[in-house]
Formats: structure tokens, C-alpha cells, sequence
């Protein structure tokens, strides 16, 4: 009777062992994920979160994926080799004409002087007025190409006039220095750079503040419910990079300098023009909206009418957050 009752107690710890294991695994499973992240200081809390342990502390296991350009994480989420992307907000609304299966789960930075025009001296182009009848370079569906269009009409001048070259960008500053283009509409951490290279051939054309970008993360539509724990938990770790970043600047600095091998004066350069938080506002879907309005006025789609940019904004995680904010 003893070793009967000895064999049903075994039995029950190994069945509870393995149920245990079985649970954990399945946690580990849901709490593993893999975010597309621009190799820009855009992402700076996407890396503060990850070089920091954050993402951990919130109980995940984080693998980042680095990628040059908002559009071409945008490609890697819905091809489904990762869980979640950093993207502008360009890349979404170029998107949005062309499918509905994705979702904005929060946007968590925002500035007004990330996308530069860059021309050489040489071009004879000393401000946007002079750039009819030159070749300009930019990344086709991305706030390069928004923001350069944006820049003319605002300038008065007819983009019919300009012949636009379309690139990746890390190949429209070679471009420009080889002579190919007379002008670049480019992110940073490359117009920085491009500047460098051309020395005193080169000049930004002033734009700051004609254009507000900001940079989200963005999950597959199906996603947004059946992860939404998972999410719930990557916004919290970011919030907290956010926290940290508004803490210890430097110290942020430091650790995006190192991760995406940009030398620290470069990213100081540019630092104050970010402006870091959470956040799913009005912003955001008036200014998809404009741009929409724009894609369509341009000839740029065929279709007459605006994707309803409410269905594609997802406050259910974010709203957590902030319930748990509200409650404390």
C-alpha cells in the first residue's frame, strides 16, 4: 500500500512538473518576440530599452533586428519574419492605399528637423527655389519622399519640374558625391554624415519645422488582440527607456552611439530635436491624413478616397499603460 501510494505521489509531481513546464514554455513562447528597428537614433528607446535590460525586467525576451529605413521594417513585419516595426508615419500612410491588415500600437518619438534636404554647393542650388530642372534623390514611400514633395509645394515649386531619382538610402550619398544627384531629401543619421563627406561642397537647405515626423511601432492587425499582453509589456519597457532617456541623456547617448556605430558629436548634433514620449493622439491621424490628402491631389494613387486612418491606430495596449498610470 505504501509503495502504491509512493507511485501516485511520483506520478503527480512528474504530471505537475510537466503541466509546469508545458505553461512556462508557452509563456516563453508568447513573451519571445523579434522588433524591426530603423538603424536611426529615431529608435532610441527601442535601444536604451533592449542595452538596458528593459525589455527583460518586463518579463520578455527581446531580439532586435536591425534594418536601414522605416519601409524596409514595414516589409519585415508583414512578411511575417518579425512581431513588430519601427516605422514614420509616411511609411504607414503610403501603406495604408495598398492594405489594412497592420496596426500604430503607439508612437513614441517626434521631431521636426530628422529628414534634411542636402545639395552640393556646385549645382548652383542655394535654396529650394533654385531646384526646378535638377536631379533630386529620396527613398520611394518614406517621409523622404513626403517630406521632400511637402517642401516644394510649400516653396511654390512644381515637382513636375524635378527629376526625382529613387534610392536606398544608404546609396543617395554616394550619389550626390559621385555627381549623379544635384540634391538628396535624407534621414539622420545619414545627412549628418552625407555633410561630413562633402565638406565645403555641401549645404542643408533650411526646412526645420515645415514637417513634424514621428516614429511608431506597428504589429500586424490580427496581433493587436491575441498578443496584446505581449505588447502591453513592450510599452511598458519602452515608457521606461523614455524615463530613462529624459534622465540620463548622456547616458542614452552613449549606449545609441555604440549601437548603431554613429559617432557620438554626430547624434548630439541632432539629439534636441527629438522629442521622446508615448502617445496615440489627434496628431497623428490628422497627419496621416494631410499626407493621404496629398498622395492622392498628386496623382501619386489612383484612388480618390483616404484610407479611415481611425482603423488603423490601436490604442489597447497603449490605454493600459496608461489606466496603470492613472491608478498609482
Amino acid at each position: 500500500m505504501k509503495r502504491l501510494v509512493a507511485a501516485l505521489a511520483i506520478s503527480i509531481a512528474v504530471v505537475w512538473y510537466l503541466m509546469v513546464s508545458v505553461d512556462q514554455g508557452s509563456a516563453n513562447a508568447t513573451n519571445s518576440l523579434t522588433i524591426a528597428v530603423s538603424a536611426t537614433p529615431l529608435s532610441s528607446p527601442v535601444i536604451v530599452a533592449e542595452k538596458k535590460g528593459l525589455f527583460k525586467k518586463h518579463g520578455l525576451k527581446v531580439q532586435l533586428k536591425l534594418l536601414q529605413g522605416g519601409h524596409r521594417c514595414f516589409d519585415a513585419l508583414i512578411k511575417n519574419d518579425v512581431d513588430l516595426a519601427t516605422s514614420s508615419e509616411s511609411v504607414v500612410m503610403y501603406n495604408a492605399f495598398k492594405r489594412n491588415d497592420f496596426s500604430v500600437i503607439t508612437s513614441f518619438v517626434t521631431s521636426d528637423n530628422d529628414v534634411k534636404i542636402i545639395v552640393r554647393k556646385d549645382s548652383g542650388i542655394t535654396s529650394l527655389t533654385d531646384i526646378s530642372g535638377h536631379s533630386v534623390g529620396m527613398v520611394k514611400g518614406t517621409a523622404s519622399e513626403y517630406f521632400f514633395n511637402s517642401a516644394l509645394l510649400l516653396n511654390g515649386v512644381e515637382n513636375a519640374l524635378i527629376s526625382a531619382r529613387f534610392m536606398a538610402p544608404e546609396e543617395l550619398g554616394k550619389a550626390l558625391l559621385d555627381k549623379q544627384l544635384d540634391a538628396v531629401s535624407l534621414w539622420e543619421p545619414y545627412a549628418s554624415e552625407l555633410m561630413q563627406s562633402l565638406k565645403s561642397n555641401g549645404n542643408q537647405i533650411s526646412t526645420k519645422g515645415l514637417y513634424r515626423l514621428s516614429f511608431n511601432l506597428l504589429s500586424m492587425r490580427g496581433d493587436t488582440l491575441s498578443k496584446q499582453e505581449t505588447h502591453v509589456r513592450v510599452l511598458r519597457a519602452l515608457d521606461d527607456a523614455i524615463a530613462s532617456i529624459i534622465a540620463s541623456p548622456e547616458e542614452a547617448k552613449q549606449l545609441v552611439s555604440a549601437y548603431l556605430n554613429v559617432p557620438l558629436p554626430e547624434i548630439e548634433d541632432y539629439w534636441a530635436d527629438y522629442h521622446f514620449h508615448l502617445g496615440l493622439d489627434k496628431t497623428l491621424q490628422l497627419e496621416l491624413l494631410s499626407q493621404a490628402h496629398w498622395a492622392i491631389d498628386s496623382g501619386y494613387v489612383d484612388q480618390s478616397q483616404a484610407p479611415d486612418f481611425r482603423d488603423f491606430i490601436d490604442k489597447s495596449a497603449l490605454s493600459q499603460i496608461r489606466d496603470t498610470f492613472r491608478s498609482h
